[in-house]
């Protein structure tokens, strides 16, 4: 709805010039962290294959981006990845999700780490992880809470979301808990949207694991003093 409204309003000025593309203070971005795994039940390491994930449009009428493959344009990519676009910068008006295979959300699988690269325009475009069509949030938490907060721009699949954003441009780790999906079949889509100008080289991820660090997403021991740690 919210695109249709900037839509109406663009088209209804006509000849205006519009001011200079406002900019965004960057960030802070989250702690680098790993989920310290003492079982991994699914290591989907990309540099030996795509292990089955597939791509899929998160909004009718994004622009696809998600490639599989080696890449010279990041330094210390880490073998084959999967990137928005692998050699070059996203397109305007992506919209693309990058889809896991199925697996259940049990006591062994509670937790999801992932090796990750992100250089992306400040607030207007950002990326993020879905679960079973819920935004889940890492244990430190996302760069901003909203992602393109401008009425005049709109980032396709994520706008208004909490999400990365930003010029992180290093290899960082990031740990979520998979526990409010316990006892489900769930599928996560790693999305990535931006709006209609400025472009850098996006969304690039090296591994994906899940398992669990040795205690269990309730029993209050190794588990609950690695959540402590960021409340």
């Amino acid at each position: 709805m919210r695109r249709l409204i900037v839509l109406f309003v663009l088209a209804g000025l006509t000849g205006v010039a519009f001011a200079e593309k406002p900019v965004f203070d960057e960030p802070d971005q989250p702690i680098d962290i790993q989920c310290d795994l003492t079982e991994v039940v699914y290591d989907w390491d990309f540099a030996t294959g795509d292990h089955g994930f597939f791509t899929e449009l998160c909004e009718v009428g994004g622009v696809t981006a998600w490639e599989y493959g080696a890449t010279t344009y990041i330094a210390g990519a880490p073998g084959n990845v999967w990137g928005t676009v692998l050699n070059d910068d996203y397109p305007n008006e992506t919209g693309d999700g990058l889809i896991s295979p199925s697996f259940l959300v049990d006591e062994s699988t509670v937790l999801m780490e992932i090796f990750h690269y992100f250089d992306i325009e400040t607030n207007y475009d950002g990326c993020n992880i879905v679960v079973n069509g819920i935004v889940i949030t890492p244990m430190t938490g996302y760069s901003v809470p909203e992602i393109s907060t401008s009425p005049n721009y709109y980032a396709w699949c994520v706008d208004m979301e909490p999400g990365w954003t930003g010029h992180n441009a290093v290899w960082a780790y990031s740990c979520f808990d998979l526990s409010q999906f316990m006892d489900q079949e769930v599928r996560f889509s790693l999305e990535f949207g931006s709006d209609d100008s400025v472009n850098y080289p996006g969304w690039y991820i090296a591994y994906i694991k899940v398992g669990n660090a040795g205690g269990t997403a309730t029993d209050g021991d190794t588990w609950g003093a690695i959540k402590s740690m960021f409340r």
